[in-house]
C-alpha cells in the first residue's frame, strides 16, 4: 500500500533524456525523493518506534547468497565484490529493496550510454539521493547520538549536511532520534556493527569473513615492516604494515590513474601468485558533480587483495618472491628520487616495456583460469600512459 501510494514520488529521470540542457538542474527529482524519504520515516515510526535491530539485515538463505558487498570505487570506474574486502571502510550503506530496484534501473536498465548531457547528468544527480538514502538506513543502526556527527563526518564542506541541526522539528529529526534496538558495548559503532553482522547474524554457510591482512579490529595497529623476511608470517607484516595511512608510496603518487595494480608474485618453485593493490583516495565528500576531489594524500590508504579486483587495470606488476622485501621497501618508502623511480621501472611494468604483451596475455589467462565465471577481456584504456620520470606526482 505504501509502495502504490508513492507511486508518482518513485518517478525515475530515465524518462527525460530528451530534456534540454537547462532542465537538467532543476530540483523536480529531488523534491519528489524528499517527500518519499520523508514519508518512508513516518511509516517506519509507526511500525518500528523502538527502531531496528540486526534482524533488519538480511542474512542470506543459502551458502551461496551475498548478504554483504564490497564496493571499490577506482575514480572512474567501481567494482562490486562479494563479502567484505580491505579495511574498514569510511561510509557504509543498508540498501533495501526499492532503492536497490532504483539503483538498477537508473545504472543498467534505464541508463543510456548514447544519451545526452541531460540525461547522464539528472542520472548522476539522483545517484546521489540513492547513495544518501543508503548511507541514512546504515546510521539509523548506530546509537541515535552519534549518528548526525557520523553523517557530517562523511560530508565535510557541504553545507546541506553541515547546516542540519540535532532539535525537534528539524526535517529528519526521527531519523536521528529513532531508536536501534543493537545493543554496543564500545564507542566504535561503525566497526562493532559490521561486526556483529559478519560474526553473528549472517549464514556461516556463506563463509564472509574479514581477511587477516587489511581489516583491523578496533584497537589493532599497523605491525612495524619487518627487518628480514624468513617465515610466512614476516611476508604478511610485511605486506599489512603497508595497508597503514599516507605509505610513501601513496603519498607521492596521486594520480587518479594509478589507483588499480595487478601484481604477480613469481614464487620460488615456479608458482604465481595473483594479488591486486587497491589505493583507497580519500575525499573530504563526493556529493558534487565539480568540486569533488577535496583530496589529502595523508589520509589515503591501500588494500592488498587475492586475485583480480576491477576491470582497468592501471598497472601490471611483476615480482619475484625474493625481491619482495625490496618491492616493500618501495611501497613504504617511495619519495620520488632517482633511486626509487628506478625501482619502479623495475617492478612496473610501463605501456611501452617490449614484453608488454607478454605480461598482459599471463594476467587475462590467469584470469579466465582462476574466475572463469566472472573473467573477461582486461580493459586497458586506463592503463597508466605516461613515463617513470612523470609517474603521478
Amino acid at each position: 500500500e505504501f509502495m502504490k501510494a508513492q507511486f508518482d514520488n518513485l518517478s525515475m529521470p530515465i524518462e527525460t533524456s530528451d530534456k534540454a540542457l537547462l532542465k537538467t538542474f532543476n530540483d523536480a527529482y529531488k523534491n519528489k525523493y524528499e517527500k518519499y524519504f520523508y514519508a518512508k520515516q513516518e511509516l517506519y515510526d509507526r511500525t518500528y518506534p523502538e527502531g531496528l535491530g540486526l534482524e533488519g539485515i538480511w542474512k542470506g538463505e543459502s551458502a551461496k547468497d551475498s548478504p554483504l558487498l564490497t564496493v571499490y570505487r577506482h575514480f572512474d570506474s567501481a567494482s562490486v565484490h562479494r563479502g567484505v574486502l580491505g579495511g574498514l571502510p569510511r561510509t557504509m550503506w543498508v540498501i533495501d529493496y526499492a532503492q536497490f530496484e532504483r539503483i538498477y534501473y537508473a545504472l543498467v536498465a534505464g541508463y543510456d550510454i548514447f544519451g545526452n548531457l541531460s540525461h547522464q547528468t539528472n542520472l548522476r544527480r539522483y545517484m546521489d539521493f540513492l547513495r544518501l538514502e543508503g548511507e541514512l538506513n546504515f546510521i539509523s543502526y548506530m546509537p541515535p547520538g552519534s549518528r548526525l556527527d557520523m553523517l557530517k563526518s562523511w560530508y565535510i564542506n557541504d553545507g546541506d549536511i553541515e547546516n542540519i541541526e540535532d532539535k525537534e522539528g528539524a526535517r529528519g529529526y526521527r531519523l536521528i532520534k529513532r531508536g536501534s534496538k543493537i545493543e554496543y558495548q564500545t564507542k566504535n559503532y561503525k566497526s562493532e556493527f559490521i561486526e556483529q553482522v559478519v560474526h553473528k547474524h549472517i549464514l556461516k554457510s556463506t563463509k564472509i569473513d574479514f581477511d587477516d591482512i587489511n581489516y583491523y579490529k578496533e584497537g589493532e595497529k599497523a605491525p612495524k615492516m619487518p627487518k628480514e623476511f624468513n617465515t610466512v608470517k614476516d611476508f604478511q607484516d610485511g605486506a599489512r604494515s603497508l595497508t597503514a595511512p599516507g605509505s610513501g608510496f601513496i603519498s607521492h603518487v596521486t594520480d587518479n590513474g594509478i589507483n588499480t595494480m595487478l601484481v604477480r608474485i613469481i614464487l620460488e618453485d615456479g608458482s604465481s601468485l595473483v594479488r591486486t593493490i587497491v589505493i583507497n583516495r580519500w575525499h573530504d565528500n563526493v556529493n558534487s558533480l565539480f568540486n569533488g576531489e577535496q583530496i589529502d594524500p595523508q589520509k589515503d590508504t591501500l588494500d592488498i587483495l587475492v586475485g583480480s579486483i576491477g576491470s582497468y587495470p592501471n598497472m601490471f606488476v611483476n615480482v619475484y618472491e625474493k625481491d619482495l622485501p625490496d618491492f616493500f621497501d618501495l611501497l613504504q618508502n617511495f619519495d620520488g628520487s632517482d633511486e626509487y623511480v628506478a625501482k619502479m621501472s623495475k617492478y612496473f611494468i610501463g605501456r611501452d616495456d617490449e614484453n608488454f604483451w607478454e605480461y598482459f596475455d599471463w594476467f587475462q589467462n590467469n584470469f579466465n583460469e582462476s574466475d572463469p565465471l566472472r573473467a573477461g577481456l582486461y580493459d586497458l584504456n586506463r592503463y597508466y600512459r605516461y613515463g617513470w620520470e612523470e609517474f603521478g606526482y
